[in-house]
């Protein structure tokens, strides 16, 4: 059966371009994750974010459900298909005509958009019904009613403070960096907290500072500590690859239009990244 694959990133097709056999590493309703053992690349429904890894096609969730796939079953790669070989039939999703967009994230703020962007974030934090790192920037938000994995993020983050407070970029990195790996899921909050951060500290202009350089050589150096989609999210934020609401942040939207963006990514990912671009634009000064 053939298919369309409507949009995607350069990013992603950079990596089919250099793929040609693999499987499917994971299998979700809406999302079938393909592998070639090393390289992940995510098949998704239409209408999902574009993340730098995403094949948006043009099957609903019901029809993606509907494919006769699991995991383990094989994948071939060409210049213009990706096709699954399923239990009962191939199907062969076609990306010749997709919509190709650039995710990738290299101009600062200026001082005023930054302030802006900063506190829309915050009023859309203080209406998401989406806990996760979210409760952690509320402002009436008592420590004895957080769990044990968002105190321990809470103290990880304020330690983070301090270090920043006095300097010491290279313990502040350390002390973040403790983050990843940091809850469950896919993605972990922890790490979505940190893709944040990183992609908050080029809207902050802090791409040179020295926490930069050292956060990102932690992250680089632990990848292997968390799960391997989310180690996957991490190394395109490395590489400044970031899903669409988080490039769309740059015309500094209304804080309704954050909020429905970022509560659409995943089941909390969307708003603990917010969480970190949030403490970045507030902790980080070009």
């Amino acid at each position: 059966m053939n298919y369309q694959i409507k949009q995607l990133s350069n990013y992603a097709e950079q990596i089919l371009l250099h793929l040609s056999a693999g499987t499917i590493h994971s299998v979700y309703r809406r999302t079938v994750n393909l592998t070639d053992g090393r390289q992940i690349l995510s098949l998704q429904t239409e209408g999902s974010p574009l993340s730098p890894v995403s094949l948006i096609c043009s099957l609903s969730a019901d029809s993606m459900n509907a494919l006769d796939i699991k995991a383990g079953d094989k994948v071939l790669f060409d210049r213009e298909a990706v096709t699954l070989q399923g239990r009962s039939r191939l199907y062969r999703f076609t990306y010749t005509d997709a919509v190709r967009l650039d995710l990738k994230i290299t101009k600062p703020l200026t001082n005023q958009a930054r302030l802006t962007l900063a506190s829309n974030i915050r009023a859309a934090l203080s209406v998401t019904g989406t806990n996760g790192f979210a409760l952690l920037f509320r402002e009436k938000q008592a420590a004895d009613d957080l769990s044990l994995i968002l105190s321990a993020a809470r103290n990880f983050i304020l330690r983070a403070n301090e270090l920043l407070l006095k300097k010491d970029f290279q313990k502040a990195a350390a002390e973040l960096s403790r983050l990843l790996g940091l809850g469950i899921g896919l993605t972990p909050s922890g790490d979505d907290f940190l893709c944040g951060v990183l992609a908050g500290l080029v809207y902050a202009g802090g791409t040179e500072h020295p926490f930069t350089h050292f956060l990102k050589k932690e992250i680089a150096g632990r990848l292997s500590d968390t799960i391997d989609i989310s180690a996957v999210f991490l190394s395109c934020a490395l590489a400044d690859q970031y899903s669409l609401p988080v490039n769309m942040l740059c015309q500094i939207p209304a804080p309704g239009a954050i909020l429905t963006d970022f509560e659409a990514v995943g089941h909390s990912s969307g708003i603990d990244t917010l969480c970190g671009i949030l403490w970045c634009l507030e902790h980080i000064a070009d």
